[in-house]
């Protein structure tokens, strides 16, 4: 019964007219795509089916060792799951993406290997370091620190570059002390302060970008970035934490140390 099993997922994998021929693609949280990836408003996604057998569209990479940006992978890291359970690479220094694999059909041919459906998490808690900026002169450290939430953060889609502006136009001069929406906004997006929350006696600013929609219901987001910085951080790192949050779909929060 195994043997058939394999059998069948095999002749899917050759028979299908949609996927390119000797190449399987994977998402990045490892389901297999059931067409070519392709690109998505900039992004590269491919149709998957999830545990449950709902039919969703994911980040994938179009070749091996690229991000779902079609970004090359760093040398030193190859696309991986890196202890997390979704598949991304470093891009450089201070920049990552999640990415899928990219498989040979007749490597999976020869060793007899088949795609399992991998269960997806709501959100994954454990926050991964993006970058790092250390200033000597006056000693202080600022660390971002990513927390992907593809659930909670949706994707901009054909808003992204009225995103970016929205972001390249932020100043501190509209920050708060209290809860506010619309502190800056465009024609369809708008930030918004959620609250001052207090961390071992430092408060932080929630931010998020919106979009000005109404939920579609309780499982809906209008949410596209979300960051959580100390008060007293430089405009230039609050525009870099919005941004990696876009383009990561994750919280972003920011960190700063002296030493």
């Amino acid at each position: 019964m195994e043997h058939l099993h394999t059998f069948l997922i095999l002749l899917f994998l050759f028979c299908s007219p949609w996927l390119s021929a000797g190449t399987t693609f994977l998402t990045h949280l490892g389901t297999q795509c059931e067409e070519d990836c392709k690109p998505d408003g900039g992004e590269y996604k491919c149709t998957t089916t999830d545990e449950d057998g709902r039919s969703q569209s994911l980040y994938c990479s179009p070749q091996e060792n690229m991000d779902y940006w079609g970004r090359q992978c760093r040398a030193d890291s190859v696309c991986g799951k890196h202890g997390e359970d979704y598949y991304w690479c470093r891009i450089n220094d201070f920049t990552w993406g999640y990415c899928g694999l990219v498989k040979d059909n007749k490597k999976i041919t020869e060793t007899g290997e088949v795609t399992h459906i991998i269960p997806r998490h709501r959100n994954k808690r454990d926050r991964v370091v993006i970058g790092t900026v250390d200033d000597r002169a006056n000693r202080i450290k600022t660390t971002f620190y990513a927390e992907p939430a593809p659930h909670d953060i949706t994707d901009i889609g054909k808003l992204r570059n009225e995103a970016e502006n929205l972001i390249g136009n932020w100043n501190n001069g509209h920050l708060v002390d209290q809860a506010r929406s619309n502190l800056i906004h465009t024609a369809n997006l708008r930030i918004d302060m959620q609250g001052i929350i207090n961390r071992n006696n430092q408060l932080y600013y929630n931010l998020q970008i919106q979009i000005n929609r109404r939920r579609n219901g309780p499982h809906d987001s209008t949410t596209v970035s979300q960051i959580i910085v100390p008060r007293g951080i430089p405009e230039r790192y609050i525009r870099r934490a919005l941004q990696e949050s876009l383009n990561h779909r994750a919280r972003v929060s920011v960190e700063v140390s002296r030493y």
